[in-house]
């Protein structure tokens, strides 16, 4: 049976998600057969495994740091917000309903079974596994209710470590205050403290980590400077609006309406050196982009009434027809057509909605919800990647609804749809307009294609009349090894790993 060791946080985004990644590769490197795991997670950010699973993209970076497979295990409950008072309740990576939190509790016992089993399959699989919770396990009004942070802890038997995030302030009040409110039996159970993202030299925190081991009668196990280099998939949330430098040549705006989802989509463009990838909200802020991306969205309709709502929708026609580039993915190609219905009233009580018109195409919203990774084939019909069709591009599909293309509208790409690496099923998918500077794809991951993004990248300075840049890239793989490494060498930089080892081994 494998050890475990659980990180927990004093709230949200302390950075949990992203020390686990690190704690995963550490082990890797030095020679334990590790896997990530987090009972629940809610977020719009979701991958698909190769059984055609869907789990929470955070413990697929986890998976990654691990350089192991990410399966349905690792994240066996997933909870997609759709309103304020509601989410799409994902079980071992199939949609079972969508759920008001009352009755999504009233279903403990079978969510417990989950989570058990999901934890007792892993364990036979792997050395280590390293457990992520959510939010502070400290939320007393929600004791009875966790499923996440020390429950999840007691069933996998872990030790807690918990991390600090101190550049938000009051690192202190919120250690000692999350410690005083855990029952004794889960304060005993947290056997380390991990300061996270602090500004400056770690060595001058010296005396704040002696007043916390003095308060708080744990051990510091070490004090995380805030990694500003760091590039690395987020969980739900962008930790920031404008990502490039001052240098840049191409601008690349991210339409971020409240209900969008799998932005990590475009995390590819971050570390391009001629690109700025901007996420804008309003009007106002769109300014003069080379390319407009409408991301995928979780509402629909919702979010297309939000782009009407904030007057986006007029801009965009409007760049469209000033021949600027736009880009769907997922939700936002189906806005890209003239029309979505839900005549089931899957997303609300709206059951039509007038599209963009910039493709000529119609959406249908369906139950059934399409989760495969693909092969894509390019059928020529890209101005910036013709010529391609021996290029065999890798992605996955998220979604519910069929789109219609218009008799005379062309398809961009042949989708092979992939169950544990075999063809299940081909279809064709995406369109484009007359012009060829809108177009759209229900494949997420796109970009992730070195040869397809460069290409993008290459039109887009040709467009502008720019000269290309001859020098050899890394791929994005690469990029994202570099990352891992990188974190890992800071982990072991500045975390004790012999008592962290100490704790994990000797528990």
């Amino acid at each position: 049976m494998a050890d475990s060791v659980m990180i927990q946080g004093t709230a949200s985004d302390a950075g949990k998600s992203i020390l686990a990644a690190a704690l995963c590769r550490v082990l890797v490197q030095d020679g334990y057969k590790t896997a990530p795991f987090k009972s629940q997670n809610m977020s719009l950010n979701s991958y698909i495994t190769k059984e055609g699973k869907e789990i929470a993209i955070a413990q697929t970076v986890q998976a990654e740091a691990a350089k192991v497979e990410a399966e349905v295990n690792m994240s066996p409950i997933l909870m997609k917000p759709i309103a304020d008072d509601m989410s799409q309740i994902i079980l071992k990576g199939r949609v079972f309903k969508n759920m008001r939190a009352a009755d999504y509790f009233a279903q403990k016992a079978k969510l417990i079974k989950i989570i058990r089993e999901a934890l007792a399959d892993l364990k036979l699989d792997y050395d280590l596994l390293v457990l992520e919770g959510g939010g502070n396990p400290a939320e007393v009004n929600l004791r009875d209710k966790d499923l996440v942070n020390m429950k999840a802890a007691e069933i996998a038997a872990a030790p807690v470590i918990l991390v600090a995030d101190i550049d938000k302030g009051g690192v202190f009040a919120s250690i000692v205050g999350t410690l005083d409110l855990l029952t004794e039996k889960e304060r005993k159970r947290v056997k380390g403290i991990i300061v996270n993202k602090f500004r400056g030299d770690p060595a001058a925190f010296k005396s704040g980590v002696e007043l916390i081991e003095k308060y708080s009668g744990k051990k510091v196990l070490g004090v995380m400077p805030y990694l500003e280099k760091l590039n690395l998939p987020s969980e739900d949330s962008l930790e920031q609006e404008i990502y490039g430098n001052q240098n840049y040549k191409i601008d690349i705006v991210v339409i971020a309406y409240p209900g969008m989802s799998n932005f990590t989509d475009f995390d590819y463009f971050k570390t391009a050196k001629d690109i700025q990838l901007r996420y804008v909200k309003r009007e106002i802020e769109l300014g003069d982009p080379d390319l407009i991306i409408l991301p995928g969205s979780k509402t629909t309709i919702s979010d297309l009434e939000f782009l009407y709502e904030s007057k986006l929708s007029g801009k965009i026609i409007e760049k469209a027809a000033q021949n600027t580039e736009i880009i769907g993915i997922c939700g936002g190609y189906q806005m890209l057509g003239q029309k979505i219905s839900d005549p089931d009233n899957l997303e609300g009580a709206r059951q039509n909605i007038k599209g963009l018109s910039l493709l000529k195409i119609s959406t249908v919203l369906e139950s059934q919800k399409i989760t495969r990774q693909v092969k894509v084939e390019s059928l020529n019909k890209l101005k910036f990647f013709k010529n391609s069709q021996n290029e065999i591009l890798r992605g996955y599909e998220i979604h519910q609804g069929k789109t219609i293309l218009a008799a005379d509208q062309k398809s961009l790409f042949k989708l092979k749809r992939q169950k544990l690496g075999k063809l299940e099923k081909t279809v064709h998918d995406g369109a484009v307009n007359d012009r060829g500077n809108v177009w759209g794809t229900y494949i997420h991951d796109i970009f992730k294609n070195d040869c397809f993004r460069k290409s993008l990248i290459n039109h887009l300075l040709t467009k502008k009349g720019l000269g290309l840049d001859s020098k050899p890239e890394k791929s994005a793989a690469e990029i994202r090894e570099d990352n891992y490494n990188y974190l890992a060498a800071e982990f072991r930089k500045y975390i004790d790993l012999e008592s962290l080892y100490k704790i994990i081994f000797d528990n």
